[in-house]
């Protein structure tokens, strides 16, 4: 751009890149015509940043690390505008690491930390691994830099996904660096040590259900008092260590979950630590997906959760999947202000009986607010028995809220993760 050529007003530059921030290449673009367009493409450009290894990415996440780092450090003023940080170990999904692109660079790679230390302005971080990741056996300068971004001002979003603790307390003290956090996802994360999460009781035994005992839980006393930061969303996925809820409803807690509004449950035994969770958010909580696997089918009292207006189900087991919905549909109270249920059945749809019953259950006057059904079925939409749902779901078609929609194919059948996502913070990467 020239001296002569008329500059377009900075507001306008602005709101026009704006609406490029998923256009990387146009973006990159946008930074090098002018001077004027370099701050607003850089916020975007640098605004989420991934480590990982995947097929897809050319260069190791190690060296990513190093480019980024010695970038940040001759260029300072980049910084602010990296808000989210993605960080995968591990070799990538369905095949093998290329050449020199190291499995486990994570905790081995030396500008990892001091990078960590450096971004001031995180919002969400995304710390995972393909396998493993053992906390104990983290260098202390990687978990000191950990301890350092869990405690920045402004993180409000933490999803750690196949982290092992060799105690609870370890988990606890991380979380109690949190100073603003409204969201935490725990995804495929254990405590070595601990109860196998066979739902036979024995972890129950290591407290009572008032949330006193915590026997395994060693934090200082004067932590009693620390900052509790207040949860606006909360996913336990494939969490095997069942006093997680209670430690989340006990005084000690350094979480505060009576105001949450998005609850998202898969494969965690302790159902009645659920249902406690469920008690003490009442009628903050707006959306709730279960996956319940394995448990029989539960009277979850969501009658008490009035401003419930999403319910995502999904369900493996065809001899409890319809029982399940009845169950937990019934339970709603008549002023509930439900606008959308989705239900994911990933089983043989000929083993599904009493779709008639589901139906009336469905249309009652308390679900007048209905504005979507959705029922994903695991079959092709030309399938007999797709057809013969249909036409026993004549209510809820008539009303002009169903949708019946086709399943992933049978090789995506079993899924790490709760999907789909329904908040902000659970959008797929």
């Amino acid at each position: 751009m020239t001296a002569e050529t008329p500059r377009l007003p900075q507001e306008l530059v602005d709101h026009i890149i704006d609406h490029l921030y998923d256009d990387p290449l146009t973006l990159s673009n946008c930074s090098l015509t002018s001077r004027a367009w370099l701050p607003t493409s850089r916020l975007h450009i640098f605004a989420k940043i991934g480590f990982k290894v995947s097929p897809l990415h050319t260069v190791p996440p190690n060296e990513l690390c190093k480019r980024l780092y010695h970038l940040l450090t001759a260029s300072p003023d980049i910084i602010p505008n990296i808000r989210e940080l993605e960080i995968c170990e591990g070799s990538p999904i369905g095949g093998t690491a290329s050449p020199g692109c190291s499995t486990t660079w994570v905790a081995t790679e030396r500008t990892l930390p001091p990078l960590l230390k450096i971004l001031t302005n995180l919002q969400r971080l995304e710390f995972g691994s393909r396998t493993t990741m053992h906390w104990g056996l983290l260098p202390l300068p990687l978990q000191n830099a950990i301890f350092y971004v869990f405690g920045l001002p402004s993180l409000a979003y933490i999803r750690l996904k196949s982290w092992s603790f060799p105690t609870f307390s370890d988990l606890t003290e991380l979380l109690s660096f949190c100073q603003n956090l409204k969201g935490l996802a725990l995804s495929d994360t254990r405590v070595c040590g601990d109860t196998d999460g066979d739902g036979d009781g024995d972890g129950e035994a290591e407290m009572d259900h008032s949330g006193r005992g915590l026997e395994l839980e060693t934090m200082d006393s004067d932590m009693e008092g620390t900052r509790r930061c207040r949860l606006d969303f909360l996913t336990i996925d494939h969490v095997d260590f069942g006093y997680l809820g209670y430690w989340l409803l006990s005084a000690r807690s350094t979480v505060e979950i009576k105001s949450l509004r998005e609850l998202r449950v898969a494969h965690f035994y302790d159902v009645t630590a659920v249902e406690r969770l469920l008690m003490a958010t009442g009628s903050s909580l707006e959306h709730f997906h279960l996956k319940p696997g394995p448990w029989d089918v539960h009277s979850f009292d969501l009658g008490r959760n009035s401003g419930l207006r999403t319910i995502r189900l999904t369900f493996e087991d065809p001899s409890r999947a319809i029982t399940w919905v009845k169950t937990l549909l019934s339970t709603l109270s008549p002023s509930n202000l439900l606008e959308c249920i989705g239900i994911e059945f990933f089983t043989d749809i000929k083993k599904l009986e009493g779709w008639a019953e589901l139906d009336a259950l469905l249309v009652r006057p308390e679900l007048g607010a209905l504005r979507t059904v959705d029922i994903g079925l695991f079959a092709s939409p030309t399938n007999a028995e797709f057809a013969r749902v249909r036409g026993e779901l004549q209510g809820l078609g008539a009303r002009g809220v169903l949708r019946l929609y086709q399943l992933g194919i049978k090789s995506q059948r079993s899924s790490g993760q709760l999907t789909p996502r329904i908040s902000r913070y659970e959008y797929s990467s």
